[in-house]
Order: structure tokens, then C-alpha cells, then sequence
């Protein structure tokens, strides 16, 4: 049985197996995921992180809720580990570029370095759950969009889990958290479906495990088209690419995926990232700074998590279109 709906400004769906209580759980998954997102849209003005954003004090605690206070503190480790690849401080960035609604502008360098003047993890302190979060200069604007819809997933499967649902899948706008396969015979349909339809299709493992989901994903160049097919159970996965949206100025593609370094969108000789991890937050956020890294610094920071004992593994597309298993 399954569930869809529209949040994130995108299609989401909830998949599960038959029981007699299945309606009420997907119906309090959907609420979960809404919850996240009232809570975290830094274009609502209603929202929680849209008022922190406008009305906190530099140097001064700013209290929020714990939801908001975890998903903050799990974002500053993590732009730490990731060593500012991933910045969710780009708020202001992202508004001005605008890529994706039809500017197509590019940004002039002056307004750009007084933007990143405004922008910085290192600025955004989480103290505790009683006091909230520092943040010691004016104009932060807090953004959720490399990491919002991870966090949505791991509390909803975390939710899924408690109600001891052991097969499903959660599609939040193409970040997926799976558990087992609902059937072994459909995931093996799915999985031969895929291999008809491209016969280039390349697999991350030997044998294929029969009760876990296949992922097709999609071709940077074509979207169309599958790439590459993963398996995954208990597993979040999340891909990272130029064509989610991008604009073409004079013969060069910007994409929508920052350099929170440089303020420009991201060239580091990549076409797409896919990771598979235990926690959704993690695969969103590490497939958007191995993007912005480029393979060899982006390997680095997987590995820096593997030893935190965290599993990771993943898909990527080099500039010249050859597709390599991390």
C-alpha cells in the first residue's frame, strides 16, 4: 500500500506492506514529512527557520525547537567533516542566483564576495537545547536544501521502524530511504526491467541480493535514460547533479549546486554523485559536497566517515562519462 503527496515543491511518495493499520501509518508519515518541511522552508515566512533567520540577534542564543535545533547541529558537523563543501549557511547565495525559476543571470563577482562575507558554518554555534543556536554576525540565512529532505526521511523511517514495518521505500522528490523489498518477485521485475531497456546498465555488486530494492540512476545527459542500478536495504540513497537544475549563459552551464568557497555553482569535473548511507541527512548531504569536491577530496571525506563507522558506497560520473564505484 502507498501513499503520495506534495512537499519540497516536489512529489513524494510512501511505500509499505499490506497491514491492517497501513493507512493510519502512512497517513502520520506524511504528517512527519510535512511537519519537516513547515519547519524548515527558508521561503516561508511562517516557517520556524525562516524566523531565526530574520530576527536573531548576533551573539545572542537564539532558541528553537529540538527538531530544528537536531537537524541544525547534524548540519554544522557535518559542513565541519566535509571541510565547507557542504555550507548550509548559503542561504543568501542560493536566493540571489536564483537558478532554477528563470533568471538565468549570472552573478557579478562584486555581489558575490559581499555575499560570502555573509556566509560561514564556522559563524553558526548550536550550544544546547535549552539556550539554541549562536550565531555571531548579522545576515546568516540558514539553508535546509542539501539536507532538508534527508533529515525528513531518516525521522519518517525512524517512525516506520518503531511501528515495526520491515518492507518499504520513501521517495522524498528522488532522495529514497528503502527497507526490504516488498516482494522478491517484484524488486527481481524491477531489476530486469532495467537491464531491457539499457543494456549498459553497470551493477555495484556481483551477486545481487534477492530482498533488496534496484535503483535505477538517471543519466546526467539524459535524464531519460538509467546510467547505472543499485541495491540497497536500510539504506538512503541520494544523487547529486547538474541537470536537477542549471541554466546555459554564453556556452556554459551553471548548475544550481553552490561552491560555498567561491559562491559560483560547482565545476569539479563531475556529472553526478550517488550515495548510499545508513542515514538519509548523511547521503544528501555527502552527494552534494563529493559534487562540489571533485573525486579525489571527495573520497577523502567518505573516508573520513567510513572511520566514524559510518557505510557509505556510491555511483559517479566523470566529465568524460565513465562511471566509477566508491
Amino acid at each position: 500500500m502507498e501513499l503520495e503527496f506534495y512537499a519540497y515543491e516536489t512529489y513524494c511518495m510512501i511505500r509499505i506492506e499490506g497491514r491492517p493499520d497501513g493507512r493510519e501509518i502512512l497517513r502520520e508519515c506524511r504528517d512527519i514529512a510535512l511537519k519537516v518541511e513547515a519547519a524548515l522552508n527558508m521561503y516561508d515566512p511562517l516557517s520556524e527557520l525562516s524566523a531565526m533567520n530574520r530576527t536573531y540577534q548576533p551573539g545572542k542564543p537564539y532558541h528553537v525547537s529540538g527538531l530544528l535545533f537536531d537537524f541544525i547541529k547534524i548540519c554544522i558537523e557535518m559542513a565541519e567533516i566535509c571541510k565547507g563543501a557542504f555550507d548550509p549557511t548559503v542561504g543568501g547565495l542560493v536566493k540571489e542566483w536564483k537558478i532554477g525559476s528563470g533568471r538565468d543571470e549570472v552573478l557579478d563577482q562584486e555581489d558575490i564576495r559581499k555575499l560570502l562575507e555573509k556566509t560561514g558554518y564556522s559563524h553558526v554555534k548550536p550550544i544546547n537545547k535549552e539556550e539554541g543556536i549562536l550565531i555571531d554576525i548579522p545576515g546568516i540565512i540558514f539553508d535546509p536544501g542539501a539536507a532538508g529532505k534527508g533529515y525528513a526521511l531518516d525521522l519518517t523511517a525512524e517512525y516506520l521502524k518503531k511501528k515495526k514495518v520491515k518492507k518499504g521505500c520513501l521517495d522524498f522528490g528522488g532522495n529514497l530511504y528503502v527497507l526490504e523489498a516488498l516482494t522478491r518477485h517484484a524488486a527481481t521485475c524491477a531489476y530486469e526491467d532495467v537491464t531491457k531497456r539499457n543494456e549498459n546498465v553497470r551493477f555495484t555488486e556481483e551477486n545481487q541480493e534477492e530482498d533488496c530494492w534496484r535503483i535505477g540512476i538517471r543519466h546526467p545527459d539524459d535524464p531519460a535514460r538509467i546510467m547505472a542500478c543499485v541495491s540497497a536495504k536500510n539504506q538512503a540513497v541520494s544523487t547529486s547533479s547538474w541537470y536537477e537544475h542549471y541554466f546555459v549563459k554564453d556556452g556554459k552551464t551553471y548548475c544550481h549546486l553552490l561552491n560555498p568557497s567561491t559562491g559560483m555553482p560547482a565545476d569539479s569535473g563531475l556529472l553526478s554523485v550517488t550515495i548510499l548511507a545508513s542515514l538519509g541527512i548523511y547521503a544528501d548531504i555527502l552527494s552534494t559536497a563529493f559534487y562540489v569536491l571533485g573525486e579525489e577530496k571527495g573520497r577523502d571525506v567518505l573516508e573520513i566517515m567510513k572511520k566514524e563507522g559510518t557505510i557509505l558506497s556510491g555511483v559517479i560520473m566523470r566529465s568524460d562519462g565513465e562511471i566509477v564505484i566508491i
